[in-house]
């Protein structure tokens, strides 16, 4: 058997095994007695069973994930390039026009100096540029995984559109990520990480979209929060 088979045969024991206890517990006064360190042994063998298992299935899943995030990378550094390039022409443009002007209005000879100083057009001209300035906005944020269960610090992030970065850290011996979701579409993340740092970015709309980590078995148990970018 696989390991994510494994990983479930050993949650259905312990969940099986606990449901037996319980009754016993409350049908027999002096259960368990002697049988306590059985017990203790019975759920201990599954308990790391699920967990060792549970790490394997997650290495596996991120290994076949990792050329999906690395796709996704690609295309979003090559559509940054197209928009430098787009730009890059619009300027080219923007210059020749002015040239085949100036060059006109040489042919037909000088004209009067106009006053020096700012005019209508250029304060509307400014006032659009600063608002290109404001669509480019970048965030970054701060998260962190339980040094000792399975959640993160925040369950809640908020951010401006543009490019958000989530710097993630893991204080913790057990494997765990940050993906980025929205309609339960994967956006942008990384592989797991044990006991080190790592950073996730994506060009986000507003709206709203879910982070979490996507070792199995962990979103489920509450690795999971809320990103609104306005």
């Amino acid at each position: 058997m696989d390991n994510k088979t494994l990983f479930y045969v050993c949650g259905i024991v312990l969940a099986s095994s606990a449901l037996i206890v319980s009754f016993a517990g409350l049908r027999l006064k002096n259960f368990p007695g002697r049988a306590l360190p059985l017990v203790i042994g019975w759920f201990a063998i599954f308990v790391l069973g699920a967990t060792t298992f549970a790490v394997r299935y997650g290495a596996e899943e991120q290994a076949d994930k990792a050329p999906e995030y690395a796709k996704a990378a690609k295309e979003l550094e090559e559509a940054e390039g197209t928009g430098g390039f787009s730009n890059e022409g619009g300027a080219q443009g923007g210059e020749t026009e002015k040239s085949e002007e100036e060059a006109e209005k040489g042919a037909e000879g000088p004209e009067e100096e106009e006053p020096v100083g700012p005019t209508e057009g250029s304060e509307q001209k400014a006032g659009g540029k600063q608002g290109s300035k404001g669509a480019e906005a970048t965030t970054t944020l701060d998260l962190a995984a339980d040094a000792t269960a399975l959640a993160f610090d925040q369950t809640e992030l908020s951010a401006k559109a543009g490019k958000v970065t989530i710097d993630f850290t893991n204080p913790a011996p057990l494997e765990h990520n940050v993906v980025i979701e929205q309609d339960g579409k994967e956006l942008a993340g990384f592989e797991p990480i044990i006991e080190g740092e790592e950073s996730v970015s994506a060009n986000l709309k507003p709206g709203t979209y879910t982070y979490f980590c996507s070792v199995p078995g962990h979103r489920e148990a509450g690795m999971e929060g809320t990103l609104t970018v306005k």
